[in-house]
């Protein structure tokens, strides 16, 4: 064989190796992003509504193109599950704090509510709270920057979850856990008495880094969103049922980041089989 034959069979061998990567990275990426929302059973198992309920006014997806309009210029999103499937990560896992901060929230629901950082004693690191009505906090359907009054006492090296208490005239009505498992037990509300928690995902965690840093012209090493649906999946005695539009209460987080994701059996069995490919290629191409 030529020199040249053996440049151009190295040159396509080399060729086929980085495609079998490149496929390799694109399946496992799509896959993961594709087990957020069917492995999470989000909105009851139907993603995230979009429909405008109960005068809500303002969607997840609308929120955040209102909020990053700049930043996002003509590629806005259009649906909520649409923002979730490119943003979103796993909410059922703990987080660690690094000079966290809260430096933003928006709320628009007829409950009150108070978003806490949760130790892994039960113990409150840290939370903000809005006690009104049906407001913003914010103008116009925008986050307010808390900038001087953000939450900074926030201690590192914590391994935390977040919980929303959701009240009704200084009663608490719904208490959610980031983590569903959080959500299964009996609880009591004043407004319908006993009511199962339904064990749904009642948060979403969005990764806004890239947006966020932009937008403020800052460093942070991670900024996340958290979406909270504040209702219950059944609702009884004439309580609103879950509407799973997940914008009721929102708040943004700076340096945390997820400690507790594992891969998922489907990602960790095609990252296997790339693996074996590689070595198969390796191998023809010592050959």
């Amino acid at each position: 064989m030529s020199k040249l034959q053996n440049f151009s069979l190295g040159k396509w061998k080399k060729r086929g190796l980085v495609s079998t990567l490149l496929a390799i990275v694109f399946l496992v990426a799509t896959s993961a992003k594709a087990d957020i929302i069917s492995l999470y059973n989000i909105g009851n198992g139907n993603g995230i509504e979009d429909v405008n309920n109960n005068n809500d006014n303002i969607n997840l997806f609308q929120l955040l193109n209102n909020y990053f309009a700049d930043q996002l210029g003509d590629n806005l999103y259009s649906s909520s599950n649409q923002l979730y499937l490119d943003l979103g990560v796993d909410p059922n896992q703990t987080w660690t704090t690094n000079g966290s901060q809260l430096v933003g929230a928006f709320k628009v629901a007829d409950l009150g509510h108070e978003m806490s950082m949760v130790g892994s004693s039960g113990n409150v690191v840290a939370s903000i709270a809005s006690m009104g009505g049906t407001v913003n906090i914010g103008q116009a359907g925008g986050i307010t920057d808390l900038s001087g009054s953000a939450i900074t006492n926030i201690p590192d090296g914590l391994d935390v979850t977040f919980k929303l208490d959701a009240y009704w005239e200084d009663n608490l009505v719904y208490s959610w856990s980031s983590n569903p498992e959080g959500n299964a037990g009996t609880q009591w509300n004043p407004l319908v008495g006993n009511f199962t928690g339904d064990g749904m995902v009642h948060m979403l965690a969005l990764d806004i880094t890239d947006f966020y840093n932009t937008k403020h012209d800052t460093w942070y090493e991670s900024v996340f969103m958290f979406a909270w649906e504040d209702l219950h999946l059944k609702a009884t005695g004439g309580g609103k049922q879950a509407d799973w539009d997940y914008q009721d209460f929102v708040a943004i987080v700076t340096n945390v980041q997820p400690s507790g994701a594992v891969p998922e059996p489907a990602t960790l069995a095609i990252l296997g089989l790339g693996l074996v490919g590689l070595g198969i290629a390796r191998r023809r191409m010592k050959n």
